[in-house]
Order: C-alpha cells, then sequence, then structure tokens
C-alpha cells in the first residue's frame, strides 16, 4: 500500500512540476501588446533586394519600449525598415532588470500577395509580390 502510494505521489508530483516549468516558460518573455505592421522597403522591392535583417535591442527593467535598437546585419535598403518597426513595438513586462533581446525580419518577393508572419516578436517574415519587369519593345 505505501508502495503504490509512494508511486502515485511521484507521478502526481513530476506532473506538478512539469506545469509549473511549461507554466515559467511561457512567461518568460515580455509579451508583445501593439506593434505597427512591418513594410517592404519600396526602393528595396523595386531593386529586387531581399534577406534578413538582424536587430538587437533593449527593454528596459519594467519598461514598455525598446531602446538602443542596433542593426547586427542586413542589406542597407532594408535596415532602416525593421529598426522602424522595431521603435512602434509595445511590451507588456514585468522585468525588474533590463534585457537585450534578438530580432530578425526575413524579408521576400514572391510571386504571390503581400503577406506578414509574426512566429514571435523574435522572427517576423515580409512577404512582397516580386516587382513586374518592364516588357520589353524588342
Amino acid at each position: 500500500m505505501f508502495r503504490k502510494f509512494t508511486k502515485n505521489f511521484l507521478v502526481a508530483l513530476t506532473c506538478l512540476m512539469f506545469m509549473l516549468a511549461t507554466v515559467a516558460r511561457a512567461e518568460d518573455e515580455p509579451e508583445l501588446v501593439s506593434a505597427n505592421l512591418p513594410k517592404y522597403p519600396g526602393l528595396a522591392r523595386q531593386a529586387g533586394v531581399y534577406g534578413t535583417v538582424k536587430l538587437m535591442f533593449t527593454l528596459p527593467a519594467k519598461g514598455n519600449e525598446p531602446t538602443d535598437i542596433g542593426i547586427e546585419s542586413g542589406h542597407a535598403l532594408l535596415n532602416e525598415a525593421a529598426k522602424e518597426n522595431v521603435r512602434s513595438w509595445h511590451f507588456r513586462n514585468g522585468y525588474t532588470v533590463a534585457r537585450k533581446y534578438q530580432v530578425a525580419f526575413d524579408y521576400e518577393l514572391r510571386n504571390t500577395t503581400r503577406s506578414i508572419t509574426f512566429e514571435s516578436f523574435h522572427k517576423i517574415t515580409i512577404i512582397a509580390p516580386e516587382p513586374l519587369q518592364p516588357k520589353s519593345n524588342f
């Protein structure tokens, strides 16, 4: 009887610890509560420029707006659009210390309609239609 109780207790304790770890992981990040929709820069689209822009930013202690936004990598025609978008973000942040975060904006040109996907505030995909090629008279 005691062994059965101990086994059941250990199973219940393991389940409780797993649930607590899951909840803690879900609350491990600040919540992005508002943001402007990212834009694909017109000049970059016309030039056929695509790629990934990686940025770093700091979220101050108990702060709700990113600061110290810096570009780590990316094409010059895409960088400023990504940086401007991050400036528009507002978070629900309960942390008592400042934290740094990285975000990647993937700019893609496809033969499709425009779409934007926020997988999280760490990865954003912006898809724009490929620019029309001028028709030749020859």
